[in-house]
């Protein structure tokens, strides 16, 4: 680990163990990242001993709560720093960090110019972060893909079927692996994971802004149940 990251952790330890953290000042700094930057500023407290100064990179929606709590981190980042060679921490600055979104990749399931569609709308909101958004193109790009799937297997289906009742069906008519015991595993896999198909049906139809919804969806939930359908849609389309 570098001197930065060990730094970090130790700021963490220090500041968890000293105060209730009823700020979110712990959550915050995980998810900042910092520096040192080594000036050659005369510090005036020992003599030929320059100034360092600490620069936290935060998402903006961390800012309010670290500055509230600057002069209590700075206490103790200065405690913890010490004198590193000539330098001493003398001080805090925290600014805005630039927020990379991770896009979940659907592009496997993009056999129509809809489904490409709707699978491109997902992508435009992920890349803002805006994951409850998002689950209304997923569910559209999953329901058209399940559909395309169930017409290339001949397996009939009303055009009123729910996601949920369209998975159904085409779990139930993938062929099966030549170990009867892992078939028997994998089904039970796959047959379990309607909880998450069920899941994401509900928050499309009462927890997302694809309808006049009032308690929307949280972003980390809404990726989660995104990542999910991810990693369960892309085996399906291996076994097909």
């Amino acid at each position: 680990m570098t001197f930065e990251e060990n730094f970090k952790t130790t700021l963490l330890k220090v500041w968890e163990n000293e105060y209730t953290d009823s700020f979110g000042v712990s959550r915050a700094l995980n998810k900042s990242h910092i520096y040192f930057e080594y000036t050659s500023i005369f510090t005036r407290r020992e003599w030929n001993t320059y100034s360092a100064i600490l620069h936290i990179r935060t998402p903006y929606d961390n800012i309010k709560v670290l500055e509230e709590n600057k002069d209590k981190i700075f206490r103790i980042a200065e405690r913890i720093f010490g004198k590193q060679d000539d330098y001493y921490l003398t001080d805090i600055s925290i600014d805005v960090l630039i927020e990379q979104f991770e896009v979940v990749d659907f592009s496997l399931l993009g056999k129509t110019e809809t489904i490409r569609r709707a699978i491109s709308d997902a992508e435009s909101f992920m890349k803002e972060g805006k994951y409850s958004s998002a689950i209304d193109r997923v569910h559209t790009s999953l329901h058209g893909y399940l559909r395309l799937l169930l017409d290339t297997k001949k397996v009939s289906y009303e055009e009123s079927d729910t996601l949920m009742q369209l998975y159904s069906k085409l779990h139930n008519s993938l062929d099966p692996i030549e170990n009867k015991e892992i078939n028997n595993l994998i089904k039970s896999t796959i047959r379990s994971a309607s909880a998450v198909i069920d899941s994401i049906n509900t928050i499309r139809n009462k927890h997302s802004l694809s309808h006049p919804n009032e308690e929307i969806v949280g972003e980390s939930e809404a990726k989660l149940v995104i990542g999910i359908c991810k990693v369960l849609f892309d085996y399906i389309e291996g076994r097909t």
